[in-house]
Formats: C-alpha cells, structure tokens, sequence
C-alpha cells in the first residue's frame, strides 16, 4: 500500500473534478428559486424579434439553452479522467437528464439546491476513494512512471484540462480525454489478469498443500 501516492493522486484529481463541478454548478445556481428548480417560463428568443427595450429572458434550463447544447471538452476531460465513478453513477449535469446518483437523490429532495449539494458532494467523495485506490495500490511497477495507468490518465488529465482552457487549443484537448479512457480499457484489463492469476495461485497452492 503507498499512501503517499494514493493520497497525491486522490488529491490531484479531487481538485479537478471538484473545480469542474462546481463551474458547472455556477452557471444556473441562480435559477434554483427558494431553494427548489423551479425553470423560467421564458425561453432565448432572438432579440429581433424583441420591442424596443425589452430584456431577453435565458433560462439555461430551457430548450436551447447552454446545457442543450455539446458537451464542452471539460466536461469531457472530467467525465474519462473518472470513468469508474461515471459508470457507477452516471456523473452530473446540470439541467440534464439525472444519472443514477441524481435521480436516487432527486427522489427524496428534488431538485434543490440541497440535492444539488449532496450529488456533487458524493461525487467529490467518490472521486477521493477511486483515485487513493487506484493510486495506493498499482497493478504494475514499471521503469517508468508514467507507463503506469494511474500515473498517466494523471497527466493526460491535467494536460487535457489545461488545454481546455485554452479557447484555440480547446478541441485538442479532446485526445487526452481519448488517451485518459484507453488507459481506463487498459487498467480494467490488468485488473482482471491480477484478480485471475491471484485466484489461479490460490487455487495451486490448495492443490499442493492437499497433495
């Protein structure tokens, strides 16, 4: 067990998926009227088609709103960085359809402002234990670092997210997210050769110890 790295790798990847939850948490809090979702009735309309100085209601919510529209590439980064928790839970977007963790949440508080706290602290939280996991116990001990899964949808994932910030060099920040799930496909893959040769060892060593 490294608990150094578990704890690094917990850390490095907490801050990140914390700081993607919570930018996309800001941008409709607002919305969230007495603490329950309660959607605008108003819709984006072109301001052509407005009068003098009327003010154009958005409602992010709403059909054509922001989360209607393409995943951004950091929400993409994000969502393969802890593709686990993703399947485990389906993740969180605002606005959108619930994944698992929000519709069982959703059911006993709705969509509150005290739902919405509760799904991103849980993903925060699983976000921590995948990563001391993964990071505390690795499959293999290569040369290099940086050849260990871990180690790398690491890099990729803050490589990618630092691209993503980056308005010119924002789509490039797509392959890291890419990279970020082979290595996911790659990590899954060793797990299941470990657990195999771990049951095929206990399985010899019954055999010999009877013989």
């Amino acid at each position: 067990m490294n608990w150094r790295r578990g704890l690094l790798l917990a850390g490095i990847h907490l801050a990140v998926a914390g700081a993607m939850l919570a930018w996309q948490e800001s941008g409709y809090w607002r919305y969230i009227k007495g603490g329950q979702f309660r959607p605008l009735p108003t819709t984006l309309k072109l301001a052509a088609f407005q009068e003098g100085d009327q003010t154009i209601d958005f409602n992010p919510c709403s059909e054509g709103g922001f989360w209607d529209e393409v995943m951004s590439p950091q929400e993409k980064i994000s969502g393969m960085a802890n593709l686990p928790v993703v399947l485990l839970t389906g993740w969180h977007t605002p606005c959108a359809s619930s994944g698992y963790l929000g519709s069982i949440v959703e059911a006993r508080l709705h969509r509150t402002r005290t739902s919405e706290t509760v799904i991103v602290a849980v993903l925060c939280v699983l976000v921590t234990v995948e990563w001391f996991l993964v990071g505390g116990f690795p499959l293999i001990q290569p040369r290099r670092w940086w050849l260990e899964p871990g180690a790398f949808i690491t890099v990729c994932t803050l490589v990618g997210t630092a691209l993503a910030l980056i308005p010119y060099l924002a789509e490039v920040s797509i392959v890291f997210a890419g990279l970020a799930f082979l290595a996911w496909v790659w990590w899954f893959g060793l797990l299941v050769w470990t657990l195999i040769r771990s049951a095929w060892r206990i399985v010899v060593r019954k055999q010999t110890a009877t013989a």
